[in-house]
């Protein structure tokens, strides 16, 4: 047959479900928050890159990362120098340093201007979206 059920032996068995079920639960509100923080961030994030050709400024992105209770919120940039731009790095001529390119901190002025700017409220909101959906 097509139905699958669980038998329970005891109240500890149906605590454990429930515990199952609740943290997945919370865990899909607070991914789609997470998603939403990121998407912020790279928002800030573009904000704060030059532009020469846009290229940078393009390959910006997030993913979120759920694992039990821990979410990481991973903020990426794929291009091959986007490092070099935003860390500084020494200018060699003829294999001998000649100067230092300093550089721009995007990432650390883009997370900072998110948290300046959201995320207190972003986690009210995951807080209040939590709040909701436990009252029904």
């Amino acid at each position: 047959s097509g139905v699958s059920y669980m038998s329970m032996k005891s109240i500890e068995d149906l605590e454990r479900v429930f515990d199952r079920g609740i943290a997945c639960w919370e865990g899909k509100i607070l991914s789609k928050s997470a998603e939403r923080m990121g998407a912020k961030c790279v928002r800030e994030l573009k904000r704060n890159t030059k532009v020469v050709t846009g290229n940078l400024k393009r390959r910006w992105g997030s993913r979120t990362e759920v694992k039990s209770s821990d979410i990481k919120i991973h903020l990426t940039n794929d291009a091959d120098y986007a490092a070099y731009v935003n860390d500084g790095h020494r200018i060699k001529k003829g294999g001998k340093t000649v100067g230092y390119f300093e550089g721009h901190h995007m990432l650390e002025k883009g997370v900072a201007a998110y948290k300046t700017n959201y995320l207190k409220d972003d986690l009210q909101g995951m807080v209040d979206e939590l709040g909701k959906a436990m009252k029904g």
